[in-house]
């Protein structure tokens, strides 16, 4: 037998992972490649909203850099006000310097009146419409070629909608992610992001059980 397999051709064996202590038993880490884009954690972005930033290298025209400052603008509301950080006086401020922003894009653009609408949303104890709506503005960047513009208003939103356990919507958010990574060829990060959406899916249908299951014991007392 060891004879049988010593005699494998060489491109038939398979070759271990190398792994980033260099021992091969040493599986604490992580395969050694670089990171997708739509993998970074905000805790990586330098300041809230850094992300979209990202596209001003992508373009010279002078209305794309306003719209993608209006954008880190209302990014920015989402991010401090989702998080707790933006109460108050400071919400207003934050809101209103957003909205002037906004009126330095064209009257009947359809990204202005998204992004209007989720920064209106921005309060300190917001709805799940939220996530909706920051969806619809990260469809609105995407069309226009910012990729990370989306991807951050993508994952504002899933951070939003983790921390306020509304699994629904966070799954909706992670399949745009995924959607988004694969236009993108970013394989790595769509499976990611399919898998997030996968794993909310499975909370929501369990929640929906026990509330069945929950009615149905209330009806027969």
């Amino acid at each position: 037998m060891s004879q049988r397999w010593s005699a494998r051709p060489q491109w038939l064996r398979e070759q271990p992972p190398e792994w980033p202590g260099g021992d091969p038993l040493d599986r604490s880490g992580r395969w050694r490649r670089e990171p997708d884009a739509f993998e970074l954690s905000m805790s990586r972005e330098l300041y809230p909203g850094a992300t979209v930033m990202e596209d001003l290298a992508e373009t010279d025209e002078e209305i794309d850099c306003s719209r993608i400052l209006a954008r880190y603008t209302v990014l920015r509301v989402l991010v401090l006000s989702g998080a707790g950080w933006l109460t108050g006086p400071r919400l207003r401020i934050e809101r209103r310097v957003a909205l002037e922003h906004l009126a330095l894009l064209p009257q009947h653009d359809w990204e202005r009146h998204a992004l209007e609408r989720l920064c209106h949303l921005c309060r300190e104890t917001p709805a799940d419409t939220i996530v909706t709506a920051a969806a619809v503005a990260a469809e609105a960047a995407a069309k226009r070629g910012h990729v990370m513009g989306a991807f951050a208003l993508y994952r504002a939103a899933y951070e939003l909608a983790r921390r306020r356990a509304w699994w629904a919507a966070g799954a909706a958010i992670a399949r745009g992610v995924s959607r988004l990574a694969r236009l993108e060829e970013a394989r790595y990060s769509e499976r990611l992001w399919a898998r997030r959406a996968r794993v909310l899916d499975r909370r929501v249908a369990r929640e929906t059980t026990r509330r069945r299951e929950a009615d149905g014991d209330g009806r027969r007392l």
